[in-house]
C-alpha cells in the first residue's frame, strides 16, 4: 500500500490549535515575551551584543516575520535566559519550519519554575512534534511519526494537568490520538498489503513474516489503542486465514515426501516420480518455507529417476507406467 503524505488536515487540525501561539483565555506567547523583557530590562543603557539586547532584537525579527535572524539572536539570549529563552526560540525555529530544533527549544524552556510558562511549553512541544509527522511520508518513518504522535499526546496530558480548562490542550490530545491509531493502522495495513503483493511471487517465507507483523500490529492497536477498532478486528481472521494455508502447505508436501518414499519402496517408480513432481502453488510456498525440504524432495527425485532410466535400459519394451 502506498502512504500518502500525512498532512496536519489528515487529523482536521484547525490551524489555531496547531499554532504555537495561543488563544481563549491565555496569554499570547508574544505577550508573555514582552512581559518578560520588561521585567528584565532597566533603564540603564545596554551594550548591543548582551542576551537582553539580543532578545529584543530577536522578538522584533520574529514580529516581522524574519525568522531566520530571530533564531539567531534567540539563541543568544537563551544562553542567558534558558526558560523564556528557549520558549521564544522554539516559538521561531517552530514558525521556520524548523519543528525539530522546535521541539527540543520548548523542552528546554520546561525547566522553569513558572506554572504558565511551562503549561504553553508543553502545549508548543506537543504541537512541534506533531507537526514533525507531516514531513515523515516513507514507510520506513512510520514507526517514528507513530512514537512522535504519542509523545505529543504526552505533552497535551501534562499541559491539561497543568491548566485543566484548557480546552485546546483537549482538542489536540484528540487529534494526536487520532493520528497515532491512523498511523498505527496503516502500518498494520502496509505488513498486510506486502505479504499479499509477495504470496503470488512464492516468496512464502517473507509473507509469512509480513502476516506475522500485521497481526502483531493489529493486536498491538486492539490491547493499547483502540478495543473496538473496527478495521483492525476484520484483518485478523484473514490474517490467521493465510497463515494456517502456508502451514497445511508445508505439512501437505511433507506428506507427499513421506508417500512418495513409501511408493519407492513399494517398487513403485513411476507413482512416486507423479507424487514428487506434482507442481502447486501450495508445493512451492512449502519449498521457499523450507529450502531443506526442497533438497530432499531434489535429491529423492534424482534417485527416483536414475532407478527408472536403468530399468527402462534394462527392459526397454518394458512397460513400467503403473
Amino acid at each position: 500500500m502506498k502512504l500518502s503524505p500525512l498532512k496536519i488536515s489528515d487529523c482536521r487540525l484547525p490551524i489555531k490549535c496547531l499554532d504555537v501561539h495561543r488563544v481563549a483565555k491565555s496569554a499570547m506567547p508574544i505577550r508573555l515575551s514582552i512581559i518578560a523583557i520588561f521585567s528584565i530590562l532597566t533603564l540603564t543603557v545596554q551594550a548591543e551584543d548582551t542576551p537582553r539586547s539580543s532578545m529584543r532584537k530577536g522578538l522584533k525579527a520574529y514580529k516581522a516575520g524574519d525568522y531566520t535572524n530571530a533564531i539567531e539572536h534567540l539563541e543568544k539570549t537563551a544562553l542567558e535566559f534558558p526558560d523564556i529563552g528557549n520558549y521564544d526560540l522554539g516559538n521561531a525555529q517552530y514558525r521556520a519550519g524548523d519543528f525539530e530544533a522546535a521541539a527540543n527549544s520548548f523542552n528546554e524552556a520546561l525547566r522553569t519554575s513558572d506554572l504558565e510558562l511551562q503549561a504553553k511549553a508543553y502545549f508548543n512541544r506537543g504541537n512541534a512534534l506533531l507537526a514533525r509527522t507531516t514531513a515523515l511520508t516513507k514507510t520506513e518513518e512510520i514507526s517514528l511519526a507513530i512514537e512522535l504522535s504519542f509523545q505529543a499526546m504526552d505533552m497535551y496530558e501534562k499541559a491539561i494537568l497543568l491548566q485543566p480548562e484548557d480546552l485546546l490542550a483537549k482538542q489536540n490530545f484528540e487529534r494526536a490520538q487520532q493520528l497515532r491509531l491512523k498511523l498505527e493502522y496503516n502500518l498494520g495495513r502496509w505488513y498486510f498489503d506486502q505479504a499479499e503483493e509477495l504470496l503470488p511471487q512464492f516468496k512464502a517465507k517473507d509473507a509469512k513474516k509480513n502476516y506475522q507483523l500485521a497481526k502483531k500490529q493489529f493486536n498491538h492497536i486492539l490491547e493499547n489503542v483502540n478495543p473496538n477498532h473496527a478495521e483492525s478486528q476484520q484483518f485478523l481472521p484473514k490474517i490467521d486465514e493465510r497463515l494456517e494455508m502456508l502451514a497445511l502447505a508445508v505439512e501437505a508436501a511433507e506428506i507427499d515426501l513421506k508417500t512418495a518414499l513409501q511408493y519407492i519402496a513399494d517398487y513403485q517408480y513411476m507413482l512416486a516420480a507423479q507424487r514428487l513432481t506434482t507442481e502447486t502453488d501450495e508445493r512451492k510456498y512449502a519449498f521457499d518455507l523450507k529450502p531443506d525440504l526442497k533438497k530432499r524432495y531434489e535429491e529423492v527425485i534424482k534417485k527416483n529417476q536414475e532407478i527408472l532410466k536403468i530399468i527402462q535400459d534394462l527392459f526397454p519394451t518394458t512397460n513400467i507406467a503403473q
